[in-house]
């Protein structure tokens, strides 16, 4: 990929986050920083958890069938 499509994709990622900490932060809390703060930490942990947990499995897949 380009750098220009690397860029148009992560500001995409960031202003699809950034929508959803805010309605969130607004539907939970009192639309405080520290209420956004949370809810994006809490939106980041839970959809880079599965990415995490896949990315340890398929390594540990790799370096099994690298010993073999």
């Amino acid at each position: 990929m380009k750098k220009i499509e690397w860029l148009l994709a992560i500001s995409l990622i960031i202003i699809g986050l950034t929508c959803l900490t805010v309605s969130g932060a607004t539907m939970w809390g009192n639309g405080s920083i520290k209420s956004y703060v949370t809810t994006l930490i809490q939106i980041c942990l839970w959809t880079g958890l599965p990415g995490i947990i896949i990315g340890v499995l398929y390594v540990i897949i790799l370096i099994g069938r690298k010993n073999k």
